[in-house]
């Protein structure tokens, strides 16, 4: 071009749109993978195994069918980290002062570690010992019942057969989640102290589950549900168990998309524009080559080709710009505070997560888009008058 200090302003201005692209793809599948990580690896595991019926009625009596055997299957499973049994029932937890409804589960403590965050989001207190009296709440209900770690309460729950049974219980530990749901409606105790209290001691309602990879494809969680749905239980993988999580991903990808849609569009007006001011800069020029007998083609090629150009030197700078973001934002992370937007807490930094089968999209229509930009004033040029181009021109 012929006025340099235009084709940087432009060069840089589509190379920074594709950094800031490029470095907001990373930021949201970061964003995404928190999401996941937030919903499965606090609580909920990456998928959950139960009798059919329970989701939606949570009937005492509707307790996993043959759960050895389907232990014994998801521990052949070479796609499956680790398991573990739950018991889960509607209960009343009282203290000296207040009492409250509570969701009441019963954990094994030996393989819940490997599925949930319960051990670690132990703040006060510690994790449940063998001791059958233990039991853990969470922060916002502790607050609620005035207790504190070593204060006695009272639980209440409907067993399976027969009325209403209460036991006392010591309070071992008090966690926290930053979900409203674990810490304020949850207790924990021991698998077995549930399911006597509820008179099913060797039955359990939910089995929790955890793949060997931090996220599976649908496939994968197409044939766990296919697999592990007999006996007259279900398994459902987490985009199922929590679908408002896999509604906010998908609405992610569409802003992304309606993203880049505007900034390519920008791309392709910015670098239109750059070059009809280049062709008019140049008419003279122009109109002596076609005067001189320079086909029409070949000054059409000459500003495709000065947008080529532009779109390799913008998508070179842009990508190693959003790059170097990425490599040094993934590893320091960018700090949201601590928030809670349908079930998912954002109470840890968000770390950038590059992914090249995403990431080329980019580069490669930022490429194919500004060059193409270059094919409409190029044929403007191209058909010039010789005789008015250097005419208009002097």
């Amino acid at each position: 071009m012929k006025n340099g200090r235009r084709t940087i302003i432009t060069g840089l201005a589509v190379g920074f749109g594709l950094a800031s692209m490029i470095f907001y793809e990373s930021l949201m599948q970061g964003m995404g993978a928190h999401m996941i990580e937030s919903t499965t690896g606090s609580w909920m595991g990456d998928a959950q195994i139960h009798r059919n019926g329970f989701m939606d009625t949570k009937r005492i009596d509707l307790t996993v069918n043959q759960p050895d055997s389907v232990f014994s299957r998801l521990r052949e499973d070479s796609t499956v980290y680790a398991c573990t049994a739950r018991i889960l029932s509607p209960a009343s937890i009282a203290s000296s002062t207040e009492l409250k409804p509570v969701t009441l589960i019963g954990v094994d403590r030996e393989t819940d570690t490997k599925v949930t965050m319960l051990e670690a989001a132990v703040i006060a207190g510690s994790y449940l010992s063998p001791d059958s009296m233990d039991l853990i709440i969470g922060r916002k209900l502790a607050n609620d019942l005035n207790v504190q770690p070593g204060d006695v309460i009272v639980v209440t729950v409907a067993q399976k057969d027969s009325g209403l049974t209460r036991n006392m219980f010591l309070v071992s530990g008090i966690c926290s989640f930053g979900n409203d749901d674990l810490d304020r409606y949850t207790a924990f105790v021991n698998l077995s102290t549930a399911g006597r209290m509820l008179g099913i001691p060797v039955d359990v309602h939910e089995i929790a589950v955890r793949f060997c990879r931090d996220r599976t494809g649908t496939d994968e969680f197409l044939n766990f549900t296919r697999e592990f749905s007999v006996f007259g239980n279900s398994a459902l993988g987490w985009p199922d168990l929590a679908p408002q999580v896999n509604t906010m991903i998908s609405m992610v990808n569409a802003s992304m998309a309606a993203t880049a849609l505007i900034l390519f569009g920008l791309v392709v007006f910015g670098i239109v524009n750059s070059l009809f001011m280049s062709v008019y800069e140049r008419m003279y020029e122009f109109g002596i080559m076609k005067a001189l007998g320079t086909r029409p083609g070949t000054i059409s090629i000459m500003i495709i080709l000065e947008a080529f150009w532009i779109a390799v030197i913008s998508t070179l700078i842009g990508s190693a710009i959003g790059l170097l973001i990425i490599l040094i934002t993934s590893k320091t992370g960018i700090s949201f505070g601590e928030i809670e937007f349908s079930g998912v807490v954002f109470n840890k930094p968000i770390f950038p997560l590059l992914r090249f089968s995403r990431i080329w999209i980019y580069p490669f229509f930022t490429l194919i888009l500004t060059t193409a930009s270059g094919i409409y004033p190029g044929i403007h040029a191209g058909r010039l008058n010789p005789s008015e181009a250097i005419r208009k021109s002097l």
